[in-house]
């Protein structure tokens, strides 16, 4: 399955993301959308029940349910994945969503940008990240912000740079940065080396989104295995931390298709 056209690819090797249509029907972004809100304690319809002290940030720290799981292996995105990546043998995140609402500080300033990754083994390396928005997303709702292009002379930037600075530390919004308006439904993916964040949300309604990514199948040893395994089936949370937290007491693992146990990495991808 080819859901990005050949244009789509080149407009991806330019300007370093792509953002690609209807991955998932809105009515199962609605569906996912409404699971994040149960999790969270919150209620889309409630704007006093968006801002809580026990969520300071705008990531819920949600990995399990079964929309999330259907969501990560759902052909089109997969598809998308592998076209980019160029491999079908993929697996793919253990990630987490987020509930973005409006700013309530009419004096809020633009978040500052970041990287997913360290910057000191160079050259910067090629991998994906991905994000899917679960409610329609104008670009003054928390839309994705990233500086376009900026895969292409990220070594020159660094290079430029004097030798005692952070990179991390720059004024990364003055380097010229785009809001990613989409759909409910829709996946953004973008390349590691974009300096990228959520946008602060002007808006009227919070932004739903679910982190999804994927990159090359790799470690096929028993043990590494046995890890992907004990995600999926034990239900574990956090980022690298895998411990057993409220999933793992309230939920069911999540049933998976054939294609979602390899990507889970529970199955081998085979020859």
């Amino acid at each position: 399955m080819s859901v990005l056209s050949p244009a789509d690819l080149d407009f991806f090797d330019e300007n370093g993301y792509v953002i690609v249509p209807r991955v998932i029907s809105a009515e199962r972004a609605a569906l996912t959308a409404a699971a994040v809100w149960e999790f969270a304690g919150a209620d889309a319809n409630d704007p006093e029940s968006w801002y809580s002290e026990e969520r300071p940030g705008i990531m819920v720290e949600m990995y399990h349910h079964q929309t999330q799981w259907d969501n990560r292996t759902a052909d089109r995105v997969y598809a998308a994945f592998s076209q980019i990546l160029k491999s079908e043998r993929l697996w793919v995140s253990h990630d987490r969503v987020s509930i973005s609402p409006p700013s309530r500080d009419p004096d809020a300033e633009e978040k500052g940008l970041h990287w997913d990754m360290g910057l000191e083994n160079r050259p910067i390396r090629f991998g994906v990240q991905g994000v899917l928005y679960l409610t329609d997303t104008p670009a003054e709702q928390g839309a994705f912000v990233c500086v376009p292009g900026f895969h292409r002379r990220i070594e020159d930037w660094l290079d430029s740079l004097p030798p005692d600075a952070d990179p991390k530390q720059q004024d990364l919004l003055a380097l010229g940065t785009r809001r990613l308006a989409a759909e409910a439904g829709d996946l953004i993916i973008w390349h590691i080396a974009l300096p990228h964040s959520a946008g602060l949300n002007r808006g009227s309604a919070p932004r739903v989104a679910q982190y999804i990514t994927m990159g090359p199948a790799g470690d096929d040893s028993e043990e590494g295995r046995q890890g992907r395994l004990a995600f999926w089936r034990e239900r574990l949370s956090g980022l690298g931390r895998y411990d057993k937290e409220r999933e793992h007491r309230e939920r069911p693992a999540a049933r998976l298709t054939t294609l979602g146990r390899k990507l889970a990495g529970v199955d081998p991808w085979g020859e």
